[in-house]
């Protein structure tokens, strides 16, 4: 499966629902969340309810409470484990609009969506 698609991302919110230790984490969760990769045009918004994710393919401006935008080179490099959501965050890779207080908040259920989504079999 191709990455940063939407099957891709069908994938990691399947496999999100059905995880006991993010079902644990994420029942007090509601938040919208939209990644873009910039040289591709595609944008995904992460809609998470209550624990529950659900995803659709969106245009980039779609009003949202946290988005991060980066190439796909960035996207890549946190897919493969290469590098952290942090690390590419603070370093410019990626681009995060939203309150920074919130989305710390949210860290540790956050990087379970990139464990889950790194072990997902994709091709890049």
């Amino acid at each position: 499966m191709q990455y940063f698609t939407k099957a891709f991302f069908d994938e990691v919110a399947s496999r999100l629902n059905a995880d006991p230790e993010w079902g644990k984490k994420a029942a007090a969760i509601t938040a919208k969340i939209v990644l873009t990769s910039t040289d591709q045009n595609a944008s995904f918004l992460v809609d998470i309810q209550g624990g529950k994710v659900a995803v659709q393919q969106v245009a980039p401006d779609v009003p949202a409470d946290f988005k991060f935008e980066g190439t796909y080179d960035a996207w890549m490099q946190l897919g493969k484990g290469e590098r952290d959501f942090q690390g590419l965050v603070l370093g410019g890779k990626i681009r995060f609009r939203g309150s920074m207080p919130k989305v710390m908040a949210l860290m540790g259920p956050l990087g379970r969506i990139t464990q889950l989504a790194q072990q997902v079999p994709k091709e890049f």
